[in-house]
This record gives C-alpha cells, sequence and structure tokens, in this order.
C-alpha cells in the first residue's frame, strides 16, 4: 500500500515525521507530493508533473490550503483522502487570537470556506478528541468521518533523561519550551516568575515564535528567568534533561482547553513531569499519574503551588522521572499512536 503526503508542508516537522513514521510502521510506503507552485491548483501541478496514483493521499497538519486540490485529483481517480488539520483558522482568528469578531463578514466567510475544507476529505484525524467535537460542532463533520490520533513524538529522539544533565547549584528548573502560541499563556509563566524570585527556581525559556518578544519584554529584570538560545531538534532532549519539571499550556482561550502540547509528549518520553491545564482529551489515568499536575487556566498562583508540590518530594525525583516515562510509554508512546492510526485506515476501508 502507498501513500502520497500531499501538499506545501515540511517533511521536518514533529507530527509530520510522526504520522509518515506510524504509516510505515503499519507497512505503507510513504512518498511526498511538495506542492511548488500554488496550493490552490496543486491538482494541476500534480496531473502535470505526472504524480503517480496512490492508494490513500494524506494531507499533513496546517495544511487547509492543500485539501481541496488534493481531494479533487484524488476523488478524480478513486482515491480516498485524509486530512490532518491539527489547527482550525476560524478558531485561531476568531477564538484564540481575537482578531476578528465572529458577526464579521469576514470571519463568517473564513467559517464558511473551513467547513467546505472539513468536510471534503474523507476522512479527518485530530489530536485530541476535544477537538473532534468542535469539528462536529462548528463545521458539521459527521462523528464517524472523524477520529484523535496523538500528536505523538520522535522516540529515537526524545529518550529517557536520567537527571545527570541537572546541575547541582540547589535550584529547582522548571522548562518551557514551544512556539510561544496564546494557547501556551506564556504570560502567566512570567508572572509565576514574578512571585517567586526570592526562592531557588529558575524558570527557562525555549522555542520561538510571533508572541517570544513579547514574553521576553514582560520577563525584563527577573533574575530567575533565562531565555536559552535556539538548539536544533534533536538536541531539545539534552535541554529537556537539564531541568526538573516542564510546564505547557495555561491559556484562557477556549482552544487551550482542548490541546495536548507537544511538549507533554517530548518531556514524558524524556522522563519528566509536568503541569499543565486540563483537556479531557488526555487518557483518563492522566489524573491518577503521578507525574502529572493539572491547574486552571491563567491561575499563576495554581503554577506556583504544582511547582512547589514537586519541589517539597524531590528527594524522591528519581519516581517522578520513572512514573512520567512510565505514563507515556503505556498511554502516549507511538504503539499507541499506531494502534489509532490503525483504527482509522480500517474505518476507511483499508
Amino acid at each position: 500500500m502507498k501513500v502520497l503526503f500531499w501538499g506545501r508542508f515540511d517533511p521536518g516537522y514533529s507530527r509530520t515525521r510522526v504520522a509518515a513514521q506510524l504509516f510505515r510502521d503499519l507497512g505503507w510506503e510513504v512518498e511526498y507530493f511538495i506542492v511548488k507552485v500554488s496550493p490552490k491548483f496543486g491538482d494541476l501541478e500534480a496531473m502535470i508533473r505526472r504524480v503517480k496514483k496512490p492508494d490513500l493521499v494524506f494531507v499533513p497538519v496546517c495544511r487547509q490550503r492543500d485539501i481541496l486540490a488534493a481531494c479533487r485529483w484524488a476523488h478524480r481517480r478513486g482515491v480516498k483522502v485524509l486530512f490532518d488539520p491539527m489547527i482550525s483558522a476560524w478558531d485561531k482568528k476568531v477564538l484564540e487570537q481575537q482578531k476578528w469578531k465572529t458577526e464579521e463578514s469576514r470571519a463568517k466567510k473564513l467559517l464558511k470556506l473551513e467547513t467546505k475544507m472539513m468536510n471534503a476529505p474523507d476522512f479527518v484525524i485530530w489530536d485530541t478528541s476535544c477537538h473532534v467535537d468542535f469539528a462536529h460542532r462548528m463545521f458539521g463533520v459527521p462523528m464517524e468521518k472523524m477520529q484523535e490520533v496523538f500528536t505523538g513524538t520522535d522516540e529515537k529522539v526524545f529518550t529517557f533523561q536520567n537527571g545527570d544533565n541537572i546541575p547541582k547549584d540547589g535550584k529547582f528548573r522548571v522548562l518551557y519550551h514551544g512556539a510561544y502560541l496564546p494557547l501556551h499563556g506564556t504570560k502567566f509563566l512570567v508572572e509565576a516568575a514574578r512571585r517567586t524570585q526570592d526562592l531557588p527556581i529558575e524558570w527557562n525559556f525555549l522555542g520561538w515564535g510571533a508572541y517570544k518578544a513579547e514574553t521576553e519584554a514582560s520577563a525584563k529584570g527577573l533574575k530567575n528567568v533565562r531565555f536559552l538560545d535556539k538548539v536544533p531538534y534533536v538536541k531539545v532532549p539534552e535541554v529537556i534533561g537539564a531541568n526538573d519539571v516542564v510546564v505547557g499550556v495555561f491559556g484562557t482561550t477556549e482552544k487551550a482547553s482542548r490541546v495536548i502540547g507537544n511538549k507533554v509528549f517530548e518531556c514524558m518520553a524524556c522522563g519528566r513531569p509536568t503541569i499543565n491545564e486540563f483537556c479531557t482529551g488526555y487518557p483518563p489515568s492522566a489524573k491518577d499519574c503521578k507525574a502529572i499536575k493539572f491547574v486552571p487556566p491563567g491561575d499563576p498562583d495554581a503554577i506556583i503551588r504544582a511547582v512547589e508540590e514537586y519541589r517539597a518530594d524531590w528527594a524522591n525525583r528519581d519516581e517522578y522521572f520513572k512514573a512520567a516515562r512510565d505514563f507515556f510509554e503505556r498511554e502516549l508512546a507511538m504503539k499507541v499512536c499506531r494502534g489509532q492510526l490503525e483504527k482509522v485506515l480500517g474505518k476507511m476501508g483499508f
């Protein structure tokens, strides 16, 4: 069986790398058709480049602009299309960034277009069950055409870190790594750092994104905050391993309550406990996991309390490291994601 990854996507992006590996693990041959000209007319480009007919077309994460052309090309050839949107452009503009109001004509136009895009493919996967519910409610996609497939992570890169890299200077190190999205709520992390300046807690930030400068400006003058230099993807586990705890999503937007951040998969694969706001998309056993603490959104004091709870019992840190890795292997690992994708393919008739 052959799957064709279609669109103007980045093959190196984490979720796309994971998706390709999942297909390979299930015995599929993976080929890429990278659109070079216009996503809108990708079907014409595919005809000109004489792209061979696959068994399945897969449109990777965030490539809404490619989906309609992919569906035209595939459906004319009797080929099914699987789409992995990950996010909704309407959700991002209207609910998360709040740049547009729902009653504005441009917001209504985008909602209409995205509804068309989400209903065009034969099946849609999302990173959490919360997003499945959202897509059904907002875009009218039938529930039987959707399923969650967890984000996963590259387990050859994100391996267990035993703690030897953590400096032995008495400080408790908390790491944020990510793209500084509004849903991450980094401003609440900065405020938590502001309120703990007299404690031996160091707050480290790794990553880049549109809101990084704003986060840096808000943390100016804080002696317990460090913005780390950018590192290659394969070096991120070393940074995670040099910290005690990894923090994730704390935003107050609706979208923030629907995600399990990449950083959760990555830090727990590395054996680091985490602090996040709760999402019903987590496996049910997450509430009983020693290495996960859930806090209310937008609450710096709750973040501090969670950090202090970990710190108070840090003589037993190896137990937390092991609990994180055990939970990952049981609930979030590639074998779990592979089973989810296999179920999706079965529903599609493969």
